[in-house]
């Protein structure tokens, strides 16, 4: 989680406690934030063997919602996983922004 916040804190210029927020999702979820751990110090999406939630991976969502960064995809993934239906609703909407 440290690598998580610090990054929010440090180059997302998040406050601590927004950022502590921003990454609870992660917390239940070893594997996602795992790879967004890697995400975090490549700034690229495995290929080989990535995590698949619901049939998508981050790579998928990073090309079907190009405006999120790595956190904002994988928050989705977490989404997927906890709320499939919710999640595939807005892949089929084409994630609307308000």
């Amino acid at each position: 989680m440290e690598k998580v916040i610090n990054y929010l804190v440090n180059e997302c210029k998040q406050k601590p406690e927004t950022a502590a927020k921003t990454a609870s999702p992660f917390e239940k979820h070893n594997d996602i934030r795992a790879e967004l751990e890697q995400w975090i110090e490549t700034r690229s999406y495995p290929r080989d063997n990535p995590l698949v939630v619901e049939g998508y991976t981050a790579e998928m969502i990073a090309r079907l919602a190009p405006f999120m960064d790595g956190v904002g995809v994988y928050n989705f993934l977490v989404t997927l996983r906890e709320r499939p239906d919710n999640g595939k609703r807005i892949i089929a909407a084409g994630f609307p922004r308000k």
